[in-house]
């Protein structure tokens, strides 16, 4: 039961709620996982790829090279810079959308989700600290190693943050907070989504997972993170021409 301001109740069924929250992050979720792939598309990734060994290469997954389909000229922390780069470029999409339906909320989230506006926010977090946690659980990607192509998740999902938070506080996009909202409290938000989502994986698979500590006092997040931001000076002006 819901009061709005004059004192109306409203009545809400719980189990519409949680199916249409799920819906919503799964919304959530599909749209990273499809604005990353675009990122990779739009930033010239592919071509890029395609340029350095045309001669041997037809079509190269992203996700998972075939074992006969080797290339030499690109190193596994290019191919983690692109990566990071596919993933910043969904995060950037993911704020901008997530503004977007902030301030058009009563026009274009659904009412029966029985949320605030800035609760957008907060599930979103939820929803890709939580797809991240299930794929670090499914392809057992917890270890740093020269040789993989892609950074752990763990380290993806905050370098992820990092982009999320850096674009609010650096006022990116203009957002019109509503009453009662405010930049501090919408960066909490994503803050508080993410601690959510370690905590109900924790008491399901009787896990201890807490990104913030796995990152902060890692030597391994830092090298390797650091090697790839590197890495992405250099091949930026390369990916230009394809971009």
């Amino acid at each position: 039961m819901k009061f709005v301001d004059n004192g109306k109740a409203n009545i809400f069924d719980s189990k519409i709620i949680d199916i249409k929250l799920a819906g919503l992050l799964t919304i959530f979720v599909s749209r990273f996982i499809i604005t990353h792939e675009l990122g990779h598309l739009l930033n010239g990734h592919c071509e890029f790829l395609y340029s350095k060994d045309k001669k041997n290469i037809q079509y190269i997954s992203m996700f998972e090279k075939d074992k006969n389909q080797t290339t030499k000229t690109i190193s596994p922390l290019d191919f983690r810079t692109l990566e990071m780069d596919a993933d910043a470029f969904a995060a950037t999409d993911n704020c901008r959308n997530l503004i977007l339906l902030y301030e058009l909320f009563e026009e274009k989230v659904d009412s029966d989700l029985n949320i605030k506006p800035i609760d957008l926010f907060y599930w979103w977090s939820f929803a890709i600290r939580s797809n991240f946690l299930i794929t670090q659980r499914i392809l057992n990607d917890e270890e740093y190693k020269v040789d993989k192509t892609h950074l752990p998740s763990v380290a993806r999902w905050i370098l992820i943050l990092g982009s999320m938070l850096n674009i609010i506080e650096s006022d990116t996009y203009k957002i019109n907070y509503r009453v009662g909202d405010s930049k501090e409290k919408l960066l909490q938000s994503f803050v508080n989504g993410f601690v959510y989502a370690e905590k109900c994986y924790n008491e399901i698979f009787y896990t201890n997972y807490n990104c913030i500590e796995e990152t902060i006092n890692s030597e391994d997040y830092v090298h390797y993170t650091s090697a790839t931001q590197r890495n992405w000076e250099n091949l930026r002006s390369e990916l230009d021409i394809f971009s």
